[in-house]
């Protein structure tokens, strides 16, 4: 059984006495801790769904450093213990190698139980001068890649360097899978190409690379052109239906738009004069968004624990009516279900933290971050998320991310952008209203919703979920300045966009700072309450915006790359 179901057993077996204890307020001094280094992608694999909700979650044999107290009472009806009253507390130029027939591998997909010690990462040997691309050069990065499901999507002009990137990325990743259109025109080695075939080729292409993704093979290359945009979007299509993290990647030669020498050194002879034309056609990817992207097993395990955090802060009796309030549900089992992912663009599959919204090059300083060096150096590289708290408003539920120094170059929302009108005005209520006038949610309804714990985990990804002491220091405002709106959108309400999410992270962000300011917590303000749960603190800061502050942090692996 999962180990949500256990925790609530362990509640409810409890007996009276025990429930009767009295539950403790972590001081910010005691609790602080020296902040843990930053968990490298490499450093082991992910701990358990079950470890993860011990380590959240520890049971009362041990139980937490505490300061100040409060006495509970027990809610028969719901069987656990409910504080009494709110707690205070306050924060203290080579050529490009000659076309000649890819290899095709064909093995059995690894599990994600297997170590990776027995895939040992292999760092690209060979010239790197134009091949500067860290899943080729980053061992961490490679660690994870062969791994998960990563789908690289090459796009250049011919001649330009894209059979050079292939070959590494083969070499490096040893059960890869090339998919091209290429392959249909290959003859006893030889590359005999005919137009009129052109559509068959790539229909074959795009059949292997169909049966590919649905066993669930790591690593898959798309090597064709893709000169115009279009011509991706079967692959990227195909990546988001299987779970696949999806690389644009593009040639970094220094003739890689050089026409008279792209027909100089292109294998297949292609005239100068065609490659003029397509120069000129060739199109710049302008991604919707960019950020960090989870694989499945991953996504699926930070939604089950956020299941579980949200279970128990429904036991407090102030979030429960204050939600029950704004929503019109009566029952901890509606709201359980209440938040989901069907608004998502992206169909919600996996999670993410956009690092960048470019709205496809319109948005304010949108190809400037595009075209920044830094922002391409980084496609497809491995990074350490940490998410280390919850922020839940009647709008939307979102993990707050704490940005490593490298994470932050990537950064380019604003921390301070103003809510557009559209999402302030009575959105929520709207919705609200939507939702109580459906038909009445059941077991088998809203099934994308935050609480479902239905879907299954890939067995071709790697699970990284690591749970760790963070730092408390400066529990209560623990995210300022630069990079403090980072969030995952976990679930919204019924009608609301996921991009409500990051204001309600400013929102909160803005509370924090105000409280700490006055440095008078709840006094001044009777609205603001501070309750225990299992594992941390759950505040308000009234309005009906809610905080989760958690003892132990989760640490996730995430790929660099963009939505287009």
């Amino acid at each position: 059984m999962g180990w949500w179901w256990c925790c609530c057993r362990r509640t409810s077996e409890a007996s009276e006495e025990d429930q009767r204890e009295p539950l403790a307020v972590p001081s910010p001094t005691e609790t602080s801790r020296e902040e843990s280094p930053e968990v490298e992608v490499d450093r082991e694999m992910g701990q358990t769904v079950s470890q993860v909700g011990k380590k959240l979650f520890p049971s009362k044999e041990s139980p937490p450093k505490a300061e100040a107290t409060v006495v509970v009472e027990v809610n028969e009806a719901d069987s656990v213990a409910v504080p009494r009253s709110p707690v205070s507390s306050s924060p203290k130029y080579p050529l490009a190698t000659p076309r000649q027939p890819l290899r095709q591998t064909s093995v059995t997909r690894k599990s994600s139980e297997a170590s990776i010690s027995e895939t040992p990462a292999k760092r690209f040997k060979g010239d790197t001068t134009y091949l500067n691309f860290p899943f080729l050069l980053d061992e961490k990065t490679i660690d994870y890649v062969q791994n998960n499901k990563v789908m690289f999507i090459m796009k250049g002009l011919p001649g330009s360097g894209k059979s050079t990137i292939v070959k590494a990325i083969q070499e490096v990743y040893k059960d890869s899978v090339v998919c091209s259109a290429d392959f249909y025109f290959m003859r006893s080695g030889k590359y005999k190409f005919r137009p009129d075939k052109l559509k068959d080729a790539h229909q074959a292409c795009q059949n292997k690379a169909t049966a590919t993704a649905s066993r669930g093979m790591n690593v898959i290359i798309i090597d064709n052109t893709n000169v115009r945009n279009w011509e991706m979007k079967f692959y990227l299509t195909l990546a988001r239906e299987y779970h696949y993290v999806p690389v644009i990647v593009e040639p970094q030669t220094p003739w890689c738009r050089d026409a008279h020498e792209l027909a100089t050194r292109n294998s297949h002879g292609v005239d100068e004069s065609i490659i003029e034309q397509k120069v000129k056609g060739y199109q710049e990817v302008l991604p919707l968004y960019f950020g960090w992207f989870f694989n499945e097993t991953d996504s699926v395990s930070v939604l089950k624990i956020t299941n579980e955090w949200l279970k128990h802060c429904l036991q407090v009796q102030d979030f429960f009516s204050d939600l029950s309030a704004e929503t019109g549900l009566s029952s901890r089992e509606e709201l359980l279900k209440y938040f989901n992912r069907s608004s998502f663009v992206d169909g919600g599959p996996t999670l993410h933290a956009t690092a960048k919204f470019t709205a496809r090059g319109k948005a304010e300083n949108a190809m400037e971050y595009i075209n920044n060096p830094i922002v391409k150096t980084a496609q497809g590289k491995a990074f350490s998320v940490d998410i280390i708290g919850y922020v839940i408003t009647p709008f939307t539920i979102g993990a707050r991310i704490k940005l490593t120094p490298s994470m932050l170059q990537l950064w380019g929302n604003d921390d301070e952008e103003a809510m557009p009108e559209n999402l302030a005005g009575n959105e929520a209520k709207k919705a609200h209203k939507q939702h109580r006038d459906s038909e009445k949610l059941d077991a088998n309804e809203n099934s994308d919703s935050v609480g479902d714990l239905s879907v299954l985990i890939s067995e071709s990804c790697q699970n990284t979920v690591i749970a760790v002491p963070q730092d408390l220091t400066d529990r209560f405002c623990p995210s300022v300045g630069k990079g403090s709106r980072a969030h995952i959108t976990l679930g919204c309400a019924p009608g609301v966009k996921p991009v409500r999410t990051g204001f309600d992270m400013i929102s909160a962000v803005a509370f924090e700072r105000k409280a700490k300011e006055r440095g008078d917590f709840g006094v001044s303000n009777p609205s603001e309450k501070s309750f225990i749960v299992p594992g941390g603190v759950l505040r308000t800061y009234g309005e009906c915006c809610w905080i989760i502050y958690p003892e132990n942090k989760l640490v996730v692996s995430a790929i660099f790359s963009s939505y287009n």
